[in-house]
């Protein structure tokens, strides 16, 4: 956790206000002395990309990003509520085949965030040119 000096005192993390910067530093080393173990975000993050004018837009520099997950050891789902068969033919066809099938999250029209969640998926990180599409069911058209 880092040691801040904030307006009303010095903080370790959240922890504080103390009135010195050695007040702050004492109670992280007892923090660590006692188990504390700082939480490290690489590897734990879960990403939902959109198909549709997201990653179509650009396969390549998505291509990039999907490697640089993977290099983190962090989880992609390709999230799409599209109906439309010759759509979802491309989808599998690209990057389902990066990513595999299994990581292809079709909500049949559906609002992408409760579909996930009803079916166990915690997404941490949405990306989307549509974001209401996450929130909200698209509608028809």
């Amino acid at each position: 956790m880092p040691i801040v000096k904030k307006p009303d005192g010095w903080y370790w993390g959240s922890k504080g206000p103390f009135d010195t910067k050695q007040k702050a530093v004492d109670v992280g080393n007892a923090a660590r002395a006692s188990g504390f173990k700082e939480e490290k975000k690489q590897g734990k993050l879960t990403f939902a990309l959109d198909y549709h004018k997201t990653y179509s837009a650009d396969p390549k520099f998505w291509n990039v990003f999907i490697q640089l997950v993977y290099l983190r050891k962090d989880k992609l789902f390709c999230v799409s509520h599209s109906t439309d068969e010759d759509e979802i033919q491309d989808l599998m066809d690209s990057i389902g085949k990066i990513i595999g099938k299994e990581n292809v999250i079709l909500t049949n029209g559906k609002a992408k965030q409760p579909y996930c969640e009803a079916n166990g998926i915690d997404i941490d990180i949405w990306i989307d040119n549509r974001p209401l599409h996450i929130i909200e069911d698209p509608g028809p058209g």
